[in-house]
C-alpha cells in the first residue's frame, strides 16, 4: 500500500463511520466514491468505462442533492425569523 491508496482508505472509513452512526445518505455517497476509487485504482479494466464513471456521477449527484437540501433548510430558517 502506498500513498495513492489513501483516498480509497479514507472513503471506506468514512462509509463505515457513517453506517455506524446511521447517516444513510452520507454513507451512500461515500460508498459510491469509494467504489469509483477502487475501480479506478485496482480494477481499471474490470468494467466498461461508462459504468466506471456511473459511480462517480452517482456520488457527485448525491453530494449536490445533500448540499441543496441543506441550503433549502437554511433559507427556510432565515425566512421564519
Amino acid at each position: 500500500m502506498n500513498w495513492n491508496d489513501l483516498p480509497l482508505v479514507c472513503w471506506t472509513i468514512s462509509t463505515l463511520l457513517c453506517l455506524m452512526t446511521r447517516r444513510w445518505y452520507d454513507a451512500s455517497w461515500s460508498a459510491c466514491l469509494a467504489v469509483f476509487e477502487m475501480f479506478d485504482r485496482w480494477l481499471p479494466d474490470a468494467l466498461p468505462l461508462q459504468l466506471h464513471y456511473v459511480f462517480l456521477g452517482a456520488g457527485v449527484l448525491l453530494v449536490v442533492a445533500e448540499v441543496m437540501t441543506q441550503h433549502r433548510r437554511y433559507k427556510k430558517s432565515l425566512l421564519g425569523r
